[in-house]
């Protein structure tokens, strides 16, 4: 089956780099594991990241000021993994899978020169202080 991006999970990631919707759109389709974009998972202005800062539990370390996130320049996306019971935040192994899927299409991206040498795809499950499986950034 291929999957493809709901009307919702598209509209959520308007305003970001037009390559990453690329990479979201071409791993969708490779991947056998369904996923969407949650709101706020696209850009997002200075106060729309603050909100979150405050949000608790706490979704991100940066307030969107003092400290900007990636999603603020429109070069990160977020993702949920869905399951049997809908969308699934903890299925560690999923977003593994998924992790390694983009990380292989980036990289083919990058032989087809959609993306340069210089750039990388970082995934917050490789981050040490805050595991942040959801998160992806071109860096």
């Amino acid at each position: 089956m291929e999957y493809k991006l709901s009307r919702k999970s598209k509209k959520n990631i308007k305003g970001i780099d037009k390559r990453l919707i690329e990479l979201i759109n071409r791993s969708l389709a490779k991947s056998e594991i369904d996923f969407g974009i949650p709101s706020y998972g696209g850009f997002r202005t200075p106060q729309e990241q603050n909100n979150l800062f405050h949000r608790r539990p706490k979704v991100t370390q940066l307030d969107g000021f003092k400290r900007t996130s990636y999603h603020q320049s429109g070069k990160a996306f977020d993702i949920f993994v869905y399951d049997e019971h809908g969308a699934c935040w903890d299925c560690k192994g999923k977003y593994v899978t998924l992790s390694k899927l983009f990380k292989q299409e980036f990289e083919l991206m990058k032989q087809e020169c959609i993306f340069n040498e210089e750039e990388k795809l970082e995934w917050g499950g490789d981050w040490i202080r805050f595991k942040d499986l959801p998160h992806f950034q071109l860096v």
